[in-house]
């Protein structure tokens, strides 16, 4: 469920190319989580080579020149973004698991501050409490990939991580216009607090 972040959003960005070199540009705008994960990229870069190639043989493009799909093909429709799609309804899923689990780890550490000191005085046991309490967190926001493999068989709630067709995105941000690096710059309402989102 999206309620589990703080309102935040990612914008995600993907192109394939026409056969004159325009872009098909499309955007998956999903929720953010307040935490930092370790292991994010190499998650990404895994799932989206195994469902990249599993959108393109569903597109019959596997025996074009890298996998490029026919001019008349829009860009929401691309296996880029059938795949991307996937890749972060996967990613939505382990990583809210994740959070959880580093949540839960949290309670422990805090609970474990209320009992006595086991070992360390004064300013060095301070350093060596906080310490072990980044470790302890680090560890526990590490992406949880094997425990929850289900979720990158089979992602859930895939309709709500739908790719947009970014000409369709620029519409709904109020008619601004993209500079020519195709970044709109959102103003302060809207929720968004003023963020940039490239397109």
């Amino acid at each position: 469920m999206f309620a589990e972040t703080d309102g935040s959003k990612i914008s995600i960005i993907g192109s394939t190319a026409k056969s004159d070199m325009s872009p098909r540009l499309f955007r998956l705008t999903v929720p953010a989580f307040p935490v930092f994960f370790s292991g994010t990229g190499d998650m990404f870069a895994a799932l989206i080579v195994a469902r990249l190639r599993e959108a393109a043989a569903e597109a019959d493009v596997l025996s074009k020149k890298s996998w490029i799909s026919p001019d008349e093909v829009v860009a929401e429709e691309l296996p880029l973004a059938k795949a991307a799609e996937k890749v972060l309804a996967s990613m939505h899923a382990v990583l809210q698991k994740t959070m959880h689990a580093r949540e839960r780890e949290l309670g422990v550490i805090e609970d474990e501050k209320e009992r006595p000191h086991r070992a360390g005085i004064g300013e060095e046991g301070g350093l060596d409490e906080g310490l072990d309490r980044h470790l302890r967190l680090t560890k526990a926001a590490e992406v949880k990939v094997v425990r929850h493999a289900r979720d990158l068989v089979h992602p859930p709630a895939l309709e709500r991580f739908r790719a947009m067709n970014v000409a369709a995105v620029s519409e709904m941000d109020e008619g601004r216009k993209p500079d020519e690096l195709g970044v709109i710059k959102m103003g302060t309402g809207g929720g968004e607090g003023g963020a940039t989102h490239q397109t």
